[in-house]
């Protein structure tokens, strides 16, 4: 079995568990990450470490990164942080919340959508971590309940247009008989950059299964016309391919 990963991050892990497991793996990144320098949102930081009366983390390495960035200008900025009342977004922002001693006071199903009920009323001010994109829902949810809004943007996303291409003709080619997606945006990217989507969109319906971690990934397969063949909610590469291998047994049986 033929697994392709179209992730950027954590490639030689998916690697590794996917060898243990039997699959032979293919790594097809569609994307691209960079940091954004810190002089470009230095004094959303600056107002960072004065105090915030809400942090809402939507993604782990965006508040590692967001840490790095506050070091990088002599800030400690953890302090404002256990000061705060903390929200994450999923699953993995939570575990990271909870590696840096920050435990989040309410975790939402890893949609910006599902964080709005557990947003606090105002008036304060909110951070709002950003995953490589605005986030106009939350952002006019948190300005809504009278925050006045932190927009915190450590990262942004870039499509690799090559990288694109290459796992469109692979399995267009019928060289990958399995594609694993760990974020939406690879899925956006992918469907958005292929030379033909609608050939792309038959073949992850039939020949190719589609797997996804998390359910917000899911959903970005669904919205371009993708049923996944399987999801995994704990939002984690091992439990996603070892709840794939599974899923093959019970569909041979």
């Amino acid at each position: 079995m033929r697994i392709a990963y179209a992730g950027l991050r954590r490639k030689e892990e998916f690697k590794a568990l996917a060898e243990k497991l039997g699959f032979t793996p293919l790594l097809f990144p569609v994307q691209a990450t960079e940091k954004v320098p810190v002089p470009e949102y230095r004094d959303h930081l600056r107002a960072l470490a004065q105090g915030v009366d809400l942090f809402v983390a939507t993604t782990g390495v965006g508040v590692k990164d967001l840490l790095e960035a506050g070091k990088a200008l002599g800030l400690d900025l953890r302090k404002p942080l256990k000061g705060a009342f903390r929200l994450a977004r999923g699953a993995k922002a939570a575990r990271t919340l909870r590696e840096l001693g920050l435990p989040p006071h309410a975790v939402g199903d890893g949609t910006s959508k599902s964080l709005l009920p557990l947003l606090p009323q105002g008036p304060g001010k909110a951070a709002l971590q950003l995953y490589g994109k605005p986030l106009p829902l939350l952002e006019n949810a948190l300005a809504e309940r009278g925050y006045r809004v932190l927009p915190l943007m450590p990262y942004r996303h870039l499509p690799d247009l090559e990288g694109i291409l290459r796992l469109e003709e692979a399995l267009l080619g019928g060289e990958v008989d399995a594609l694993a997606f760990v974020a939406a945006i690879q899925v956006e990217f992918l469907f958005e950059g292929a030379k033909d989507p609608k050939a792309l969109r038959e073949a992850l319906n039939t020949r190719v299964k589609a797997l996804a971690v998390g359910r917000v990934t899911a959903d970005a397969l669904r919205e371009w016309g993708v049923s996944p063949f399987y999801v995994d909610e704990t939002e984690r590469l091992g439990s996603m391919l070892q709840g794939f291998r599974k899923a093959l047994q019970k569909e041979v049986a």
